[in-house]
């Protein structure tokens, strides 16, 4: 079907993220033409998703492997521990965030998302 692409809302996710909005706007400008340019050319590219996991794209084949923790944080312990017990093969999509990221892939290319300098901006208080 047709989507309809939404553009992304710079200033909300400045809000959220405790950035300035060029900031956020850079950075994920930045990323997006890194990953276009990688993919246009027929890189491999691991993507680290700070906190999150890493995005691989490898020839024809896009995995995600999430950290523990990020998991635990969304599902809660005791329900990720019944999930993982029912379907051990969840553990294929958890990684270690000490890991290196180089024994994940054949990836030529290594991404980390976000790289930017924290940079503090002026929150009004909540009225």
């Amino acid at each position: 079907g047709i989507k309809e692409l939404q553009p992304i809302k710079y200033v909300k996710v400045a809000k959220a993220t405790f950035m300035s909005w060029r900031k956020v706007e850079n950075c994920i400008q930045g990323t997006t033409s890194l990953l276009c340019l990688c993919l246009g050319k027929g890189k491999n590219i691991a993507l680290v998703l700070k906190d999150i996991g890493v995005l691989l794209i490898e020839d024809l084949r896009v995995q995600m492997k999430y950290f523990y923790k990020f998991l635990e944080r969304m599902s809660g312990k005791e329900n990720l521990e019944k999930a993982i017990s029912k379907v051990p093969q969840m553990l294929d999509m958890v990684v270690s965030p000490v890991a290196p990221v180089v024994s994940l892939t054949v990836s030529e290319r290594i991404i980390v998302f976000p790289e930017f300098e924290l940079e503090y901006v002026f929150k009004p208080p909540p009225r």
